[in-house]
């Protein structure tokens, strides 16, 4: 009293692989940008995302943000139609458009292991934000003084961004924390 079915077989394709990379800094003023790109994985089709929304025309391995966001990158292979999405990377510009760009910033000693000065040519009441390397605020005072001291022992290694925020202005720049 058993049967036995026919035998059915069942070919699994696996994914491709998918992974993205920055080239450079993922935080940066309006008018700045970051060259995103997906290892290319030969016999596939890319589409770039920010967030959940696909970007139009964005069909390549490199694609260039310059807005503030979530990118990431879908591969497809062609034979197949098997996909996988990358990593994400977040981008982050908080300078907002049209803000002027006049402040003069000097900071030293750059790179800095414990203590940093920041000068620059305004005496008004101005933010002083330094940000990590995905734009999140890490440090934030006040002053009207043209020269900061700005104690940095306390952060890891890697590069910082100084943003200096005053009535109209705002500029940002750059240091590396040893």
């Amino acid at each position: 009293g058993s049967a036995e079915s026919t035998t059915i077989f069942v070919d699994v394709y696996k994914n491709p692989n998918a992974s993205i990379t920055a080239g450079g800094p993922t935080t940066f003023c309006a008018g700045g940008s970051v060259v995103l790109t997906e290892l290319p994985v030969g016999g596939s089709t890319y589409q770039w995302y920010k967030g959940a929304s696909l970007i139009a025309g964005a069909t390549t391995n490199i694609y260039v943000a310059t807005t503030s966001g979530n990118y990431k990158c879908r591969v497809t292979k062609t034979a197949t139609g098997c996909f996988k999405n990358s990593n994400t990377i977040a981008v982050s510009v908080p300078c907002k458009e049209g803000e002027m760009m006049d402040y003069e910033i000097n900071i030293y000693p750059n790179p800095s292991t414990t203590q940093l000065s920041i000068s620059t040519n305004s005496y008004e009441m101005k933010l002083i934000h330094v940000l990590d390397a995905v734009g999140n605020v890490v440090i934030s005072l006040s002053s009207t003084e043209n020269i900061v001291e700005l104690n940095v022992e306390k952060l890891a290694s890697g590069m910082y961004f100084i943003q200096m925020v005053g009535n109209e202005n705002i500029s940002t720049c750059n240091f590396i924390k040893q």
